[in-house]
């Protein structure tokens, strides 16, 4: 039994999968998450259910709130170049083998914390992929003068790259704290649930509070795979007509087009997601004699008090909702004008894309695909449930971690996720190829999910994301190698709902 739930920007939509069986419902955000969930507990056995939970809130906090949280970016780099345009350089770093070089000086980091105007804390050591001890030591710290929920560690976003990893981290450290508020919402009513990621897997809460950007993009990743699921077309262009925003992502060969390293407002970071065009206009767009990119209430006919796109398809002679207060507050001529303009610019984008098929996705699909499609000279579908795509894709995905391996042949030991604790690391022997590297962190993640709960297909393919080896070489004598192994299970359409 699956319980899968997106909360988009105006609408929660949820989909139960049990036995091949689905179901959708629908709820508006205005109640609130709790209220959501309360009302989901007395439909389904919750409790008893895998419960996957994809939130468009890192896109929010990032679109409407990035510059108004303040972020403190504290470095712990060591010698060579400069990283002060990345934030406050301190004293303190491990070299590249995750030997701690320089002690921190903790009275340099009270200072710098003690003096500075932040909301959130991103702390960045350079290796400390390898040992992120300076990072846990500065973050006890830190702890004394902000709220730990807005405090991010570089090394959970576990991948090479500094200056990426070090946006990256900013980035964390502004959405940590919307993330946490909604997971200690979800777990009063469910301990351990998942969050889906906007490369259409999903992973434990307890991984995605330390690294909450590979939440970004969670809603285009959704539909992605939701309409796949419905569909079964290998090429497609989804239109998703949500409530706040138009969404455009592209199917090729049954999977979702992905971008690598995106950028964040100006920033390259390590996050990788579904490619998504995002036009602003949706069914509660505003309206106020023109159409609006931005919404101020829910529909007149959903007991809204400004008129919206919603609106405006009523007054044209659809029936949505208590569709004659929406009559009495928009003449027809001017909404079919609007109507027209927002189609025209749905149906301009749209003919950029390859794809001759649509598929229509999101609560007013039925009433504006067909117009968009035409203008664009496109076929379309509206399967079943394609109200709800976007819970749909969340319920049939399936687990899909990264897991960072690190090596040191000569030391005899093997490091992942970058923790040192026991669980994370395990003794190797010298003489190991490239291959046995590849082997055991592939191993690692299959284990890792595995614990988790994933099913034994779900298991077969993972991705190796990056790898690299070099040979030690001391006195003219190879004496081991270190290596360095990202591996991902592939996201996808889970064996549960095949």
């Amino acid at each position: 039994m699956i319980v899968g739930i997106d909360v988009g920007g105006t609408n929660t939509d949820v989909a139960f999968l049990s036995d091949g069986s689905l179901k959708t419902y629908k709820f508006p955000n205005d109640i609130g998450i709790s209220r959501i969930l309360k009302h989901i507990s007395e439909k389904l056995d919750i409790k008893n259910a895998k419960l996957v939970v994809s939130a468009s809130l890192p896109v929010n906090v990032i679109a409407s709130r990035f510059d108004e949280i303040r972020t403190l970016s504290i470095l712990f780099p060591g010698p060579g170049l400069n990283y002060r345009p990345y934030g406050a350089v301190l004293r303190g770093y491990v070299n590249h083998r995750g030997d701690l070089v320089e002690d921190i000086d903790e009275m340099e980091i009270e200072r710098l914390l003690a003096n500075s105007g932040f909301d959130a804390v991103a702390i960045s050591g350079k290796f400390s992929i390898r040992n992120p001890e300076i990072e846990h030591r500065a973050f006890e710290i830190a702890k004394k003068y902000a709220d730990k929920r807005s405090i991010s560690l570089s090394h959970h976003v576990g991948s090479i790259n500094y200056p990426l990893r070090i946006n990256t981290t900013v980035v964390n450290s502004k959405i940590s704290r919307e993330i946490w508020d909604l997971t200690e919402e979800i777990r009063r009513f469910k301990k351990e649930f998942f969050y889906y990621k906007g490369d259409g897997g999903f992973i434990p809460w307890k991984i995605a509070v330390r690294n909450p950007s590979e939440l970004y993009n969670s809603s285009p990743a959704a539909v992605a795979l939701g309409a796949y699921y419905l569909s079964r077309i290998d090429n497609a262009l989804i239109v998703d007509i949500g409530g706040t925003t138009t969404d455009l992502v592209e199917l090729k060969n049954g999977e979702p087009v992905m971008m690598l390293n995106a950028t964040v407002h100006g920033m390259r970071t390590h996050i990788r997601c579904v490619k998504s065009q995002s036009i602003p206009y949706g069914g509660d767009s505003f309206f106020n004699g023109k159409l609006n990119p931005f919404r101020k209430s829910s529909p007149l006919a959903f007991g809204g008090n400004s008129a919206t796109l919603t609106d405006l398809l009523n007054a044209a002679g659809n029936e949505i909702g208590d569709y004659q207060k929406s009559r009495n507050a928009v003449k027809r001529d001017a909404a079919e004008k609007e109507i027209e303009a927002y189609v025209d610019t749905i149906a301009s984008a749209v003919e950029n894309y390859e794809p001759r098929t649509l598929i229509g996705t999101g609560y007013l699909a039925g009433y504006l695909l067909p117009e968009i499609a035409e203008r664009a000279g496109k076929k379309f579908i509206l399967p079943d449930h394609h109200e709800s795509a976007n819970a749909v894709g969340v319920a049939v995905s399936r687990i899909s971690l990264t897991v960072y391996g690190r090596f040191d042949t000569e030391r005899g030991v093997a490091i992942f996720n970058g923790e040192l604790d026991s669980e994370y690391v395990e003794k190797v022997s010298g003489g190991m190829s490239d291959d046995d590297f590849i082997y055991l962190t592939v191993n690692r993640a299959r284990e890792i999910a595995e614990r988790y709960g994933a099913c034994g297909n779900d298991l077969k393919d993972v991705d190796v994301v990056y790898f690299n080896s070099f040979s030690i070489v001391r006195g003219g004598i190879v004496r081991g190698k270190i290596a360095d192994v990202v591996v991902q299970i592939k996201p996808g359409i889970s064996c549960d709902a095949l």
